[in-house]
């Protein structure tokens, strides 16, 4: 039986990107024209056109000012999963600041969709093993997954010692299944694939025979794209610092998209855990 890959989407807009903060503060964002919904709606075509399902983690204040986005999201059958409040790492919070975040996600997405909210991602993946407390804290709040921990060691994000499939873990609080990102193993290091800049930096037969080594050994990859990743036109950020990991190759997500959604199986998050035991 083939394995289904999981799809994923982090709903956020151009100018809410971490790297961009230090020119672009939370308390500005408001000051921004939103080009999220055409975007999502463009990535939201594409998916459609290939049947394709996937889990889309909503920013809580991209989902309060544009609560039709996020119904046209559920409507179109994709799972609506928390990506936080705004956009703050982890990192940067403590357990109430943080419980305050995604309660207060969890609970617009809910009246959004009148449906329950069980998945969430870290701004920035940044569940990392100083912040491991934050899955204690999704457990308590009623979350059934996460999918933030990158197994992988960079500067800013990653756990490279966490298991690379998804797994249940126990947490304080209770059970809490893990679907962490996408990495293949080359000597000794977790590397990763199929997730942002990753999808658009490395040659896409890399990415797609990666896919096929996961999935030959039975197990599912997830690919992850930000709306803002199908917009080559969007503003540029006047930082010749930030510039090249966020605008490189922009042009080449839809076509790559286009090809893995042809040559691979993809549904939610959800589905794929449940489908493998790990969610009731």
């Amino acid at each position: 039986m083939a394995v289904i890959n999981a799809f994923s989407v982090d709903v956020e807009d151009y100018f809410q990107v971490r790297s961009f903060e230090p020119f672009i503060p939370y308390s500005s964002w408001s000051s921004y024209k939103p080009r999220v919904g055409a975007n999502t709606l463009r990535l939201l075509d594409l998916l459609a056109s290939r049947g394709v399902r996937g889990t889309f983690f909503v920013l809580g204040w991209n989902a309060e000012r544009d609560p039709a986005l996020v119904r046209s999201i559920f409507a179109a059958g994709h799972e609506v999963a928390s990506h936080g409040w705004s956009h703050k790492p982890v990192t940067r919070m403590n357990a109430d600041e943080f419980r305050a975040e995604v309660t207060r996600t969890k609970s617009t997405l809910e009246d959004i969709t009148g449906a329950r909210v069980v998945g969430f991602r870290a701004s920035s993946y940044s569940i990392v093993s100083g912040t491991l407390w934050a899955l204690d804290v999704l457990a308590e709040t009623g979350h059934l997954y996460d999918s933030s921990i990158y197994p992988i060691r960079r500067g800013v994000y990653g756990i490279p010692s966490e298991r690379v499939s998804p797994h249940v873990r126990q947490t304080g609080k209770g059970l809490l299944a893990e679907f962490p990102m996408s990495t293949w193993r080359l000597a000794g290091v977790n590397l990763p694939f199929g997730a942002g800049a990753y999808l658009r930096l490395l040659p896409y037969g890399v990415t797609a025979r990666l896919v096929r080594r996961l999935n030959d050994a039975a197990l599912p990859a997830v690919v992850s794209v930000h709306p803002w990743e199908l917009d080559p036109e969007q503003p540029r950020v006047t930082s010749w610092l930030r510039r090249p990991n966020h605008y490189a190759f922009l042009r080449r997500t839809r076509p790559r998209l286009e090809r893995l959604l042809r040559e691979f199986g993809f549904e939610p998050i959800s589905d794929s855990l449940r489908r493998a035991g790990l969610l009731p």
